[in-house]
């Protein structure tokens, strides 16, 4: 399969200028697969993280518009979209997976009984059961402790229209909110990285506290694995 033919994938990105550290999911390198970005009219990180409801259609119409370009499948840069979720797979006849958030059901189950899965986001304090619905459980169904980096440098940065930070300060602020949060729960077993920006440093993370630990990028690399056909030989042909 050459370049061209390849499926691509279509993210959906914040007016916010993109982050694009080594890691970054804005950053095209950070895959082994094309990817499509396509800003969408209206939405910034404050009223996509709130509870806005207008800026549903523009998310709607900006994967319409990606379909028509033809991509294989959709996500976005922002784990708070969760909301959208069933609105924008409904719009479209490709998958999407809009939010990290979506890995929860499927971590939680692979924990053993018993211990915790931990969440850890831009904004615990704005995080709720309508982004977890939208990502397909809840919290009655499948627990989960969180904590956020709200407050910090790269919380407030984030929200700036051109953000500005290095990776050691997302760092520092991402692994404090995580060992917060394992200091008050020892029994977490697992965790899931909310944030678009927390792939840049889901590895230091995963070293630091030896946890298992998804993220945005693993979301979406399962995500074109689902649409990629793989090469060799297939079970037909070796009969």
């Amino acid at each position: 399969m050459d370049a061209k033919s390849r499926p691509t994938l279509g993210m959906l990105q914040l007016q916010n200028t993109p982050i694009r550290l080594p890691g970054a999911i804005s950053n095209p390198a950070t895959y082994d697969f094309p990817v499509r970005y396509l800003p969408v009219p209206g939405a910034w990180t404050k009223n996509v993280v709130g509870t806005d409801p207008g800026v549903v259609t523009a998310y709607i119409e900006a994967a319409r518009q990606l379909e028509r370009e033809g991509v294989a499948a959709i996500s976005t840069n922002c784990g708070f979209t969760a909301r959208f979720q069933k609105d924008v797979a409904a719009a479209v006849k490709i998958p999407v997976a809009l939010s990290s958030l979506s890995l929860v059901p499927f971590m939680a189950r692979i924990i053993p009984p018993g211990k915790k899965l931990a969440i850890v986001t831009y904004d615990a304090k704005q995080l709720v059961e309508l982004h977890f619905n939208g990502a397909g459980w809840s919290m009655k169904d499948t627990p989960a402790v969180i904590a956020g980096i709200e407050g910090s440098e790269s919380w407030t940065e984030m929200a700036k229209p051109d953000p500005k930070f290095n990776v050691g300060m997302l760092e520092r602020d991402v692994l404090a909110a995580t060992r917060k949060l394992l200091a008050a729960n020892p029994d977490v077993a697992a965790i899931v990285l909310e944030c678009s920006a927390f792939p840049i440093v889901a590895n230091f993370v995963r070293k630091e506290v030896g946890l298992p630990t998804v993220d945005f990028s693993t979301l979406q690399r399962f995500l074109m694995a689902s649409v990629t056909a793989r090469a060799g030989v297939s079970l037909a042909a070796a009969e």
